[in-house]
């Protein structure tokens, strides 16, 4: 750029300088040469007519011819001319030229009377006739002596012409630092800003005229640069913090469908190199080809396992595609969020309000059979002291048939109990409870049970405190419940592994575990579990985790299952630390 502008700036200057001195300095030595040989030939023309004027004075009568002509030759020798010619026909006959070989040529020449010029080579001959002697005057002009005569004429010329060089140059050097320099800082400031993109560095250029003027555009251009250059970053950062933050996880694509860009939450999402991962990879990767052939907005719910204990994971997931300003298509975007917790919840209001309903028909059928089993059982009592008392011989047989009845009349009033405990359970009575100690209570009464059956029960507490405002007697049942189904799930052998946590979401609460290695429940029974009279064994009645999910949710808490078939299953229970004291 520097040898650029200088030689743009320079070279022609100086051209158009050398070109016109040059000019000027031909010009001068042309019309110097003309001038001097016009002056020659107009002298020597004179000069002949003066001789011609002499001639015809002493041709006047006075003197004989041969004098006249002697006395001629004598002046023109006396007076001493170069370059005189005076010859006739037969002979020169005086000649003070001094390159005698030209003379020749030119008295072969065809004369006529003159005054003329004859131009042979670098010569010029000027002549005239005089008729009456048949002599012929001529006089020689040496062009390569005109040339150097003006030539010797011309130095001073030749001397102004290189000063005024020198001073033009001079002049040239300071008008190309005038205009040259500042734009060469322009051009490095620019040069500077492409290399190191930093807009905050100012050209100062305290001018009036128009370099001074673009040097203030320049700067102004600089500082709009850099403001919107600021505002753009700022931007650009926001909308980094706004993908990296926002909870949906985005992937952008082009129109072939290979991924542009991903931010955090989505690849937080997919990180894991699980098979369940891999295949959701696969699922949203599929979803936006469809966007891009179908040119249609989709939106679906995919569920899958996590892998992990059973869980099932569920991500509502759209895909669009990606519109410029002028209309064209430039890609697909994906967004996807995690509604897992949003399904749970649902699923626990689906099942809250299926409970309730099935709760209210179970509270009429529980006081519908009770009452009828309380006269039932009272007849049979009546029936069974007579028939024992009047035939003795049938008293074992007859005790034996009616105490059967009996049970099962027993049984049907502890179902029916079951259900109406399920149907209608006590408000809770929240105290500060030690969960801890309500957890070794419950233990205390499935302590044989698990001995009996080999399993062995360890607990880890992880929290500082164990306390928390709940029902005691319900979390003791809430306990017992979820340990027996345990116990029942391991049959003969196990561990079960109990463990507290302190955890924060939007207040504290203390997480109880119930983790045991019994046969599990298939993945599609897990949304079953808390429906009443839901059971796959052979015993029980169904009603346990009806019951504990009644009872959890009456004392603030929730409640979770997590399970693999033959892995086991691990039941999470949070209660709120101050639920019950607000």
């Amino acid at each position: 750029m520097k040898n650029d502008i200088e030689k743009k700036i320079l070279i022609p200057f100086i051209i158009i300088l050398m070109a016109s001195i040059l000019i000027i300095v031909i010009a001068s030595f042309v019309n110097g040469y003309n001038l001097l040989l016009d002056n020659s030939i107009n002298n020597s023309y004179d000069n002949l007519k003066e001789m011609i004027y002499i001639i015809e004075r002493l041709n006047n009568g006075t003197i004989d011819e041969n004098d006249a002509k002697a006395s001629v030759i004598n002046y023109y020798e006396d007076l001493g001319k170069n370059n005189l010619i005076i010859f006739n026909d037969d002979e020169i006959i005086l000649n003070t030229v001094q390159n005698n070989n030209i003379i020749g040529d030119f008295m072969n020449e065809e004369l006529d009377n003159g005054p003329k010029s004859i131009t042979l080579g670098s010569y010029i001959f000027t002549y005239q006739k005089y008729e009456k002697w048949n002599w012929v005057f001529s006089y020689c002009l040496d062009t390569d002596d005109l040339y150097s005569e003006v030539m010797d004429s011309q130095n001073y010329i030749i001397l102004i012409a290189i000063i005024a060089v020198l001073i033009n140059l001079q002049a040239l050097i300071f008008a190309k630092n005038n205009i040259s320099e500042p734009i060469k800082m322009l051009a490095e400031h620019c040069d500077k800003i492409v290399a190191d993109g930093i807009y905050k560095e100012r050209i100062e250029i305290n001018r009036n005229d128009e370099i001074g003027i673009l040097s203030n555009t320049f700067n102004n251009v600089l500082d709009t640069v850099q403001n919107n250059t600021d505002r753009l970053i700022e931007a650009t950062k926001f909308n980094e913090d706004i993908l990296r933050n926002i909870s949906a996880g985005i992937i952008t694509a082009d129109q072939y469908g290979c991924i542009l860009s991903i931010n955090q939450t989505a690849e937080d999402f997919l990180t894991p190199e699980a098979e369940k991962i891999n295949l959701v990879k696969e699922y949203l990767h599929k979803q936006i080809m469809e966007t891009l052939n179908t040119k249609m907005k989709i939106n679906k719910i995919l569920a899958f396992d996590d892998g992990h204990g059973g869980n099932k994971k569920y991500i509502d997931v759209t895909t669009s595609l990606l519109i410029g300003g002028d209309g064209s298509i430039s890609g697909a975007i994906c967004n996807f969020n995690d509604i897992t917790e949003r399904k749970r919840i649902e699923n626990s209001m689906s099942t809250l309000d299926r409970l309730t309903t099935i709760g209210q028909f179970a509270s009429g059928i529980a006081h519908e059979v009770r009452n009828p089993l309380a006269g039932m059982k009272t007849s049979i009592q009546v029936l069974k002291n007579r028939l024992c008392k009047e035939d003795k011989e049938m008293n074992v047989s007859n005790k034996k048939l009616l105490d059967g009845v009996l049970f099962e009349i027993d049984r049907l009033n502890y179902l029916t109990t079951d259900l109406l405990d399920f149907a209608k359970p006590r408000m809770p009575s929240f105290e500060k409870t030690d969960l801890m100690d309500a957890l070794n209570k419950s233990l205390n009464l499935i302590g044989e049970a698990a001995k009996e059956n080999n399993i062995e029960i360890n607990i880890e507490n992880n929290c500082g405190k164990t306390i928390a405002y709940v029902d005691k007697a319900q979390t003791e049942q809430i306990f017992i419940n979820v340990m027996k189904n345990a116990l029942n799930a391991m049959d003969k052998g196990g561990n079960l592994h109990i463990i507290f946590n302190n955890c924060t979401e939007n207040e504290e609460f203390i997480e109880i575990i119930f983790h045991d290695n019994g046969c599990g429940i298939p993945t599609e029974d897990l949304s079953k579990v808390f429906n009443p009279f839901f059971t796959t064994g052979s015993q029980g009645t169904g009603l346990g985790l009806s019951v504990v999910y009644e009872l959890v949710i009456g004392n603030q808490g929730g409640i979770d299952i997590q399970s693999a078939v033959n892995e086991g299953t691990k039941v999470i229970i949070r209660f709120p630390i101050n639920g019950g004291s607000k």
